[in-house]
């Protein structure tokens, strides 16, 4: 008995040192081990110098997988609570380790703190812009500012403003770095919200002067591009931005003849565009500067003049180009002065420009008076600044008043036409298409006399489609939309037809009508049509339509997200008409 309580103890105490030494063995691993399939676990790895790389990899590719399971939605609750496990430790890493973490382990992090578009990253976003400051890269794979730029875009968080701006100072556009990143800060920079501290450093970008590229010195073709896209970005933000303060800088660039070359375009239409966006304070130097008023501009140009092309200015270039910023902003209550000019104007080119650009304002009643004195006042043999017959680029004008009255004063006017007969033709002809568009079907039969009189073969052509237009649609607008809209007019062979219809809208509509025509865009893809229907909305609009604004902002920025690059670019009028319409509020 005794040997067999014995035996029995000894096995008890086996039975139980066994099941003790299975519980010290198997407790540390079910309780104290991380699971390399959990992220935790990898995250305790981002303090190990040695496991920093490969533990990046791994949240990089955590973050990839869960976002693909969830079918690309990054507010499922597996993906944020994700991203709430590894934010901050990794922010942490990038702000603290930057200079230790080898390039593409660096490149990767951010990129991945970028996708989480966190608020919480704005330490790593910072610090990415920060250190491109401090020492400016080249090289094509060194992308951190890229996909902070992006996330920023989203995030708009304006301690981050200054910091990109300053980056975006720095970036090369020419180099390897600047063609992969250049566009994601440039659209950042116009995304963000209205923010005055970047008024003083982008008029500092604005004010720097060029000198065209020579063309044995590549660098200096570098240093020409770099300023091409810096100042086109820097005029688009202050136009965003609206601070009266950038309205002289931003008229210095449409005065200055260095930035009016080809390659400059760019720069001096955003520039124009950035005016029309401000409003009335540009305006209004607008017209100072029409009226010989503004001595320092005055003095600015004709000292860059003699700077660039070496020989004194004697006449008065700013008139011009005060009356093409006023014409772009397209407001109303500019009319008066630019009534004025017309009448004081003693040079024939010069005033060919100012009644040119009065036709984009809506009209009234002084303005087309003002405008046929000028047409009637110009003789033939006068050209404009940029070449061509200032009567022939009248002619094409007179229709932006969208104006039937002035189809039977076209063809009078065009029977008075004295001068060189080769001149005098062409004039006519184009007289009479710009009467064609005008037209409405009362006044047909007078036009059509010109159209025998004067036309070619081509115009005899638009009469026949004109003619159809009217008798399909008389006085209803509505049906002159249903015209531009129909696929068979997009075609180029038919489209005179949804031109024409254009005009009929912008003659015969009212807000309604323009609301729908807004609402029809998606349905008109010609080019030439998008243009007439740019414009109708804009003569529909004297006093601006917020609601239609933000319409064509819609249109614009779908557009310009599509793979069809054709979309962004028939939008180009739409642009200034929406500008044009959010302006006139103000």
């Amino acid at each position: 008995m005794r040997t067999t309580r014995a035996i029995a103890s000894l096995i008890s105490s086996l039975l139980l040192s066994s099941s003790l030494t299975a519980a010290v063995l198997v407790t540390p691993a079910l309780v104290g081990c991380k699971d390399e399939s959990q992220p935790e676990y990898w995250v305790e790895k981002l303090d190990d110098p040695s496991w920093r790389a490969k533990s990046v990899t791994r949240l990089v590719q955590f973050y990839e997988d869960t976002v693909s399971r969830k079918n690309n939605d990054t507010k499922a609750p597996e993906v944020i609570d994700l991203v709430n496990k590894t934010v901050e430790p990794m922010t942490k890493l990038y702000v603290d380790q930057y200079d230790n973490l080898d390039s593409k382990t660096r490149v990767a992090l951010i990129k991945l703190l970028a996708d989480y578009r966190d608020k919480r990253t704005e330490p790593a976003l910072k610090k990415a812009f920060d250190m491109f400051v401090k020492l400016p890269k080249t090289s094509r794979d060194e992308t951190d500012i890229k996909w902070a730029a992006r996330a920023e875009e989203d995030l708009q968080l304006e301690s981050l403003d200054v910091p990109m701006l300053e980056a975006f100072r720095k970036l090369r556009t020419s180099s390897m770095l600047g063609g992969v990143a250049y566009r994601d800060l440039t659209e950042s920079l116009v995304a963000q919200p209205p923010n005055k501290a970047l008024v003083g450093p982008l008029v500092q970008m604005l004010e720097v002067q060029v000198t065209p590229p020579n063309d044995k010195d590549k660098s200096s073709f570098d240093e020409w591009k770099d300023q091409i896209v810096w100042q086109d970005t820097a005029a688009k933000v202050l136009g965003k931005i609206g601070d009266p303060a950038a309205v002289e800088p931003l008229i210095k660039v449409i005065l200055d003849p260095s930035k009016g070359t080809t390659e400059f375009t760019t720069v001096q239409g955003t520039a124009a565009l950035a005016l029309v966006k401000i409003g009335k304070p540009a305006a209004d130097e607008a017209i100072k500067l029409l009226k010989s008023q503004d001595d320092k501009l005055q003095s600015f140009e004709l000292r860059r003049i003699r700077e660039v092309s070496g020989s004194d200015e004697k006449g008065k270039p700013w008139v011009q180009k005060a009356a093409i910023i006023l014409g772009a902003m397209g407001r109303q209550d500019s009319i008066p002065a630019m009534v004025e000019a017309i009448k004081n104007e003693k040079d024939d080119s010069t005033k060919a420009v100012i009644a040119s650009e009065l036709s984009k304002i809506p009209a009234t009643p002084d303005s087309i008076e003002a405008f046929k004195d000028a047409f009637t006042s110009i003789p033939l043999s006068a050209e404009m600044p940029t070449g061509g017959g200032a009567i022939d680029a009248l002619a094409e004008a007179a229709g932006a008043f969208c104006d039937p009255s002035l189809a039977s004063w076209l063809v009078e006017t065009a029977g008075k036409l004295k001068g060189d007969a080769d001149d005098r033709k062409a004039a006519q002809a184009a007289m009479t298409v710009t009467a064609l568009k005008l037209v409405k079907a009362d006044g047909l039969p007078e036009v059509k006399t010109a159209v025998d009189k004067y036309g070619t073969d081509l115009e005899k052509g638009l009469y026949k489609q004109v003619d159809k237009a009217l008798s399909a649609c008389k006085d209803d607008a509505n049906c002159y939309i249903g015209l531009m809209t129909n696929p068979e007019n997009q075609s180029v062979e038919n489209q005179f037809v949804g031109i024409k219809a254009g005009y009929m809208v912008a003659i015969l509509g009212n807000d309604a009508a323009r609301d729908k025509l807004v609402d029809s865009l998606g349905k008109i893809s010609n080019a030439g049509l998008r243009f007439v229907a740019a414009q109708a909305i804009d003569k529909l609009s004297p006093k601006g339509s917020k609601a239609a604004a933000d319409k064509l902002n819609a249109i614009i920025t779908t557009n310009a997200k599509s793979p069809d690059r054709d979309k962004a670019a028939g939008d180009t009028a739409l642009h200034q008409v929406m500008f044009r319409l959010y302006a006139r509020g103000g």
